[in-house]
């Protein structure tokens, strides 16, 4: 794109063409817009009203690709100004009312889904291993029973403990973790098989399979407090140092395969620095390095005596044990009253997919769901491939000649874009941020770059802005433009009744209160924020309109 500061909105396929349909709050004419005044502030102001207004129009009426060009050159308006969008304070406010417009107006295409959202986490299991009662009190002696003649039956190949602390969390999974241990079992029933596979390959005991169950219950969405992701839950750090890609479009973390070959590479080092499985996983989950100063300075040589001094962390003294006892359970439900029906193993084809497509239209292609081609590819974190390189696309076995045809022959028009902005001479990452409304990091991380990094003029970036950014209602009468004469007015159909005022709710605060205050009406104060209800929570933000304030 040749002129500085074009960008184009992030849309998808045609599939998004309801646009901003029924939205409401961006509702003003272009004939209205387009009082075209005097002075060379004002008359830009209302050039670029004219063309927001224009676009809007476009966009309700499904033209996306004509609201984008619309919405292009309103903002070019702003941005090729003698001095830029905010060389005159005028300006300025105009630039940033018709940007938080086109925000919003973006923000509905988004909730539509246009890929640009990144897939929601799920909870870690792990997160609750420190609250376990391990332990707590006598284990069963069924539990005992039952786990000893499970040994002499059961093949293992790390040496199981039954020891008090193994057996109460054999007792937890029979008991309260019942429901979560058959659901976490039956869908390890998607990867064990593989998992099985590499750890062979990687000379690892296949029985740590089971560190997945109690990481994460076999989820790959899976997200703990501390940033630990996927079925393996690598610390990002950690996921780095095993070659597991993390970036704006993927997160490795959470692919199956990868993962796992990450994980058991790691296991494999850890059982190498201290010689004891027990030990290497006490530090896959504190980390070597505490493990060893543990170690040292509790002068025991064990995990099981060093669970009996103050060297660890309560998480690690349960998760060992939770390990082991999963092992013996998982290896012979049956014998603790477990039906399991696990899920079938996740087979898929693999294709390459160059540049950013929605995997929508994926899911098109191979003849399936895009529910299916997110549980094959979890490590995509929005709903497209990544922009600007090729990427591996897992698709349903039999599908990949089909879906490679059909991706070869995608038209333009079937490709996912983005905003994109040109960079000008002295811009900056925060520049960029405060220009569009989004943060230096988020600019950083969507293209690869460093913090701190120099942005080189002319350089082309992609401009991300996260639906949750946006505001958090729509309210029919809050984003607002510069009409032509500076004054600022609302973007509906009708007029706001007078001055904008935003007010902080304070505890106590009703509607009613509120209303009376500022002499309007609890179905204007509703409408106007998109309130549903008639309660409001101290702290949260309201806009209203009034002539006079007390």
């Amino acid at each position: 794109m040749s002129r500085p500061g074009k960008w184009v909105l992030f849309v998808a396929i045609g599939t998004l063409a309801s646009g901003c349909a029924g939205s409401g709050p961006l509702r003003t004419s272009a004939r209205d817009a387009a009082r075209a005044p005097e002075d060379p502030v004002s008359r830009l102001i209302a050039s670029a009203d004219a063309r927001l207004a224009g676009g809007v129009e476009q966009s309700r009426a499904g033209h996306l690709t004509r609201a984008r060009e619309e919405f292009d050159r309103a903002l070019d308006l702003y941005l090729n100004a003698p001095g830029g969008a905010y060389a005159n304070p005028r300006l300025g406010e105009a630039y940033k009312r018709t940007l938080e417009a086109i925000q919003l107006s973006e923000f509905e295409t988004l909730a539509a889904g246009d890929g640009f959202s990144e897939t929601l986490p799920e909870p870690a299991a792990i997160d609750d291993v420190a609250d376990l009662p391990v332990a707590a009190g006598s284990p069963s002696e069924e539990a005992r029973r039952i786990a000893e003649e499970a040994l002499r039956t059961e093949t293992n190949d790390i040496k199981i403990e039954l020891n008090d602390e193994v057996l109460s969390c054999i007792d937890l999974y029979q008991g309260p973790l019942r429901d979560w241990f058959s659901e976490a079992l039956s869908r390890g029933g998607r990867y064990l098989p593989r998992i099985r596979e590499v750890f062979h390959s990687e000379g690892i005991p296949q029985d740590l399979a089971y560190v997945a169950l109690v990481e994460s219950a076999f989820k790959t969405a899976a997200l703990s407090r501390t940033k630990a992701k996927g079925v393996w839950q690598f610390m990002p750090q950690t996921g780095k140092r095993f070659g597991l890609k993390q970036d704006w479009w993927v997160d490795e973390r959470s692919s199956p395969e990868k993962a796992t070959r990450a994980a058991a590479q790691y296991l494999h080092w850890l059982y190498d620095v201290f010689q004891d499985w027990n030990l290497a996983l006490a530090a896959y989950n504190a980390g070597e390095g505490r493990v060893a100063n543990s170690l040292d300075r509790q002068g025991v040589e064990d995990f099981w005596s060093l669970t009996r001094t103050r060297g660890l962390a309560r998480e690690t003294k349960n998760y060992v044990p939770m390990i082991h006892a999963a092992i013996v359970v998982a290896k012979a439900p049956a014998k603790y009253g477990f039906e399991v029906n696990p899920e079938p193993l996740l087979t898929f084809d693999s294709l390459p997919v160059r540049d950013a497509v929605d995997l929508r239209v994926v899911a098109e292609c191979a003849g399936s769901s895009v529910d299916r081609i997110q549980l094959l590819n979890p490590e995509l974190r929005r709903l497209a491939t990544p922009a600007g390189r090729s990427w591996m696309v897992k698709v349903p076995t039999g599908s990949s000649a089909a879906a490679t045809e059909c991706l070869a022959n995608l038209p333009p028009s079937k490709r996912v874009t983005f905003r994109t902005h040109v960079v000008g001479r002295g811009q900056t990452l925060a520049s960029l941020g405060k220009l569009y409304g989004t943060s230096a990091a988020a600019i950083a991380e969507a293209n690869g770059l460093g913090a701190g990094k120099r942005l080189a003029k002319g350089a082309e970036l992609i401009i991300p802005i996260d639906p949750r950014s946006a505001p958090r209602r729509r309210p029919n009468t809050e984003t607002r433009i510069a009409d032509s004469q500076g004054s600022p007015h609302p973007l509906r159909e009708t007029g706001a009744a007078g001055q904008r005022i935003t007010y902080k709710v304070r505890r106590g605060d009703t509607l009613a209160a509120i209303a009376n205050k500022y002499r309007t009406t609890v179905e204007k104060l509703r409408s106007w924020n998109r309130l549903h209800g008639t309660r409001v929570a101290a702290g949260e933000t309201l806009t209203l309109y009034t002539r006079r304030a007390d």
